[in-house]
C-alpha cells in the first residue's frame, strides 16, 4: 500500500472524517454500506478493487495499482442533491486546478474526460431507513492504466500529480460542500461540460432516442437539450 495517510487527511478535522485505507476491496462503495459511521464522514480508499461498480450496474475495471478508488459516506436526510454533478465538479475543478490543462473536461451526468477520453467516473449510491439516508459517493480516477481502451485515458502525462494531495483536495471540498453549500458546482461544471452547445443524442432503456442541442443544466441534475427549438428537460 503505497498511500501516505498524513497527505490526505491534511488540513481535515480528525473529528469528523474516519478513513480506512485497504490493499484490496471488492467495491468501495460495497465497503461503506457494510461499514457503521462513527463519525460523521467515512472514507474508504482502496489500491485495487475487484468487483468495482459502474453506473446502471455496469463493473468498473480496477486493473492497477496506483490509481484512485475511493468512497465517502455521511448521513444525510436531505435526498434532492444531485450529488453525482457536484462531485464532478469537485474532481474537475480540482484536476483543473493542478494540471492548468484544456483538455479536461465533463460529460454528462458524471464522466470525468481528457481529450475526449474517460479518465473518471461518479458512483453515487443511497440506503434510505427510516431515520436516514446513508449516501455513498463512490470517486474512480485513472492515474495510469497499463492497457487503455479508445475510449479510456489516464492522468499520466502529468507526472508531477501526487495522488495522496488529489485526494485530499476532492474530500476537502466535499466535506465542505456537504456541510456549508458554498461551493459553486453548477457554474463550474458548465464550464467543463465539453458538449455545452452541441448536438447530442440520449438513449433510454425503453430504446427510444432523442436528438437536439445540449443548453445547460438546471439546478437538480437535469439537463436541458433544445429539440426543434423547444427546451426539453431530461434527467
Amino acid at each position: 500500500m503505497n498511500f501516505n495517510l498524513n497527505k490526505i487527511k491534511s488540513g481535515i478535522d480528525k473529528n469528523l472524517l474516519e478513513i480506512c485505507l485497504r490493499d484490496v476491496v471488492d467495491s468501495t462503495n460495497d465497503f461503506c454500506k457494510r461499514q457503521k459511521n462513527n463519525k460523521k464522514f467515512f472514507l474508504c480508499i482502496s489500491e485495487n478493487q475487484t468487483h468495482g461498480k459502474g453506473r446502471s450496474g455496469k463493473s468498473w475495471s480496477s486493473p492497477s495499482l496506483g490509481n484512485i478508488y475511493m468512497s465517502l459516506s455521511y448521513l444525510d436526510n436531505k435526498n434532492n442533491s444531485p450529488l453525482s454533478l457536484i462531485t464532478g465538479s469537485v474532481v474537475y475543478y480540482v484536476l483543473k486546478k493542478i494540471t492548468n490543462s484544456n483538455d479536461l473536461g465533463l460529460k454528462w451526468p458524471n464522466d470525468i474526460i481528457l481529450d475526449n477520453k474517460k479518465i473518471g467516473g461518479i458512483l453515487v449510491e443511497k440506503e434510505i431507513s427510516k431515520k436516514s439516508i446513508k449516501n455513498i459517493i463512490g470517486i474512480g480516477i485513472n492515474f495510469k492504466l497499463d492497457e487503455k481502451e479508445n475510449w479510456w485515458d489516464d492522468l499520466s502525462r502529468f507526472k508531477f500529480l501526487d495522488r495522496d494531495e488529489v485526494i485530499n483536495s476532492i474530500v476537502k471540498i466535499l466535506i465542505d460542500y456537504i456541510q456549508h453549500e458554498k461551493f459553486d458546482w453548477k457554474t463550474i461544471w458548465m464550464q467543463g461540460c465539453i458538449h455545452l452547445n452541441k448536438e447530442i443524442k440520449i438513449e433510454y432503456s425503453d430504446k427510444s432516442i432523442h436528438k437536439g442541442q445540449f443548453i445547460d443544466i438546471n439546478i437538480d441534475g437535469s439537463m436541458n437539450i433544445k429539440i426543434d427549438s423547444e427546451i426539453k428537460r431530461f434527467d
